[in-house]
């Protein structure tokens, strides 16, 4: 199977910077080049057959001169020799006629034709007219009408000449035009190419500085030297680094404070396991240890929950497996606030449900995953009950603006108040209290936080009515449910 071929748009995107700067810079200065000698060969020739009308003209009024009347009739004083010394051309013979209006020929070397009717011109004013002669070649006539005021008869003077040596001077004239832009074209051109070359030198070299940034080379690049219309790619570029450098550092600290947390649980379950094997190598017939085998499985329990809450870590980094749908919010809440009352009578503490909202159904919609929403309403509660005091509450509220709403989950306890820099590290990952518990993770509301984020709200962590206990705000956009 053949190739299919490059559209030639997608190949000059590809192209190299520095050719589709110059190409068209080629283009425009032959463009240019062309359209200005164009216009000058055209206003060459048009000076060249004006200049020329006039010699025809003033030729025309030397033999007009010649002319005079007696008793009306009109006679040519001067010699032929002399009438073809006053329209002598170097360049090419012309031709002249002096006649009369009714065809007497006073002097001349060539019949010339008279102007038509149509082309008739005012007394004394030259008309310029062309017309073919023998053997295909094409003349320029002047027509010079004189007439004396006392009367007398009217006397046509023609002159003519070869519209050859026209052509030649304009000819001449344009070689004199061309030629020198054609030569300039070999000046200009590699001007141009080194012009360019040397203009993108800057960029080439910040392509080489990013090119010797390595994964562990993060630093931002110098702005020095750089022209100001590169200077906002490489503020973006730094910008990107210092993102990347940021998420770098982070996922790092994440791995380390990760694997420092499953080691306390691994470490108790082989310190466990080699207890257990320890007495089974003394007794193989003694049963296993009751106590020994509650603290295994404590232990094993509380790894088992941190791996869940890594991989639910993991999954709210990942933004594709949010689901995108409309659901009601203040029905998830109720759903996981239910899940949680039977923990909550066995802590012996109330866990307060949302409000009926089943008239503002519209009111409480909101757009991403139902599952990953019900997850961090149950996480927060679940930290409320372990760590908040006897009372729970879930709440949701709805907020009208001029153009957008807002949607709030709110789940408070009436536990101790918390100073302001700890309920700023509650949304740090692994961030645990001095609260002497153990079996907590330190990520719920670190994924709670994402999970809200991805669905574009806000988690905040505040205090309860009247500075009591702790209150998290879960701030969702509001959305319509279609009709």
């Amino acid at each position: 199977m053949s190739a299919t071929p490059t559209p030639a748009t997608s190949r000059w995107l590809h192209a190299s910077l520095w050719r589709q700067l110059l190409m068209p810079l080629v283009g425009l200065w032959v463009a240019s080049a062309l359209v200005a000698t164009g216009a000058a060969y055209w206003f060459a020739g048009r000076t060249t057959n004006q200049s020329f009308d006039r010699l025809l003209a003033d030729d025309a009024r030397a033999l007009a001169a010649q002319l005079r009347w007696h008793d009306g009739q009109a006679q040519f004083v001067a010699s032929r020799e002399t009438a073809d010394l006053l329209v002598f051309d170097s360049l090419l013979r012309s031709h002249y006629t002096v006649r009369t209006e009714d065809g007497r020929t006073l002097v001349g070397n060539l019949v010339l034709p008279l102007p038509l009717p149509e082309q008739a011109a005012p007394p004394d004013a030259p008309l310029f007219f062309d017309h073919p002669a023998e053997g295909g070649v094409m003349l320029r006539t002047v027509a010079l009408r004189v007439q004396p005021q006392a009367g007398g008869e009217a006397v046509w003077v023609l002159v003519a000449e070869s519209k050859t040596k026209r052509q030649q001077v304009t000819d001449e004239i344009a070689a004199a035009i061309f030629l020198p832009a054609g030569l300039a074209g070999f000046v200009i051109i590699p001007l141009l190419y080194y012009g360019i070359r040397r203009g993108l030198e800057p960029a080439r070299h910040i392509s080489a500085l990013v090119v010797q940034h390595g994964e562990n080379d993060l630093s931002p690049l110098s702005v020095q030297e750089v022209p100001e219309e590169l200077r906002e790619l490489v503020a973006h570029t730094n910008a990107l680094l210092a993102r990347l450098k940021a998420s770098v550092e982070e996922q790092r600290r994440f791995i380390a404070d990760a694997a420092h947390q499953l080691q306390t649980p691994m470490a108790g379950i082989r310190l466990l396991v080699g207890d257990m094997r320890r007495i089974q190598r003394a007794d193989p017939s003694q049963p296993m240890d009751a106590e020994v085998l509650a603290q295994l499985d404590e232990v094993a329990a509380r790894g088992a929950r941190m791996v869940r809450q890594l991989l639910a870590y993991a999954r709210a980094e990942e933004e594709s497996v949010v689901e995108d749908q409309l659901f009601d919010a203040a029905a998830v809440a109720a759903q996981a606030t239910l899940r949680w009352q039977g923990p909550a009578a066995a802590a012996g503490k109330t866990l307060q449900p949302p409000a009926e909202a089943a008239q503002t159904l519209d009111r409480h919609t909101v757009r991403g995953s139902p599952t990953l929403l019900g997850e961090v309403v149950s996480n927060l509660i679940d930290n409320a009950l372990r760590y908040g005091g006897s009372h729970v509450a879930v709440q949701v509220q709805a907020q009208t603006q001029a153009h957008s709403g807002r949607v709030h989950i709110l789940v408070s306890d009436d536990g101790p108040a918390l100073d302001a820099a700890t309920r700023a590290q509650m949304l740090l990952p692994f961030w645990r209290g001095d609260h002497g518990h153990a079996e907590g993770s330190g990520l719920g509301l670190s994924i709670a936080q994402r999970v809200v984020e991805r669905m574009g709200g806000r988690l905040a962590v505040g205090s309860g009515e009247r500075g009591a206990g702790t209150r998290i705000d879960i701030d969702l956009p509001a959305a319509t449910q279609p009709t």
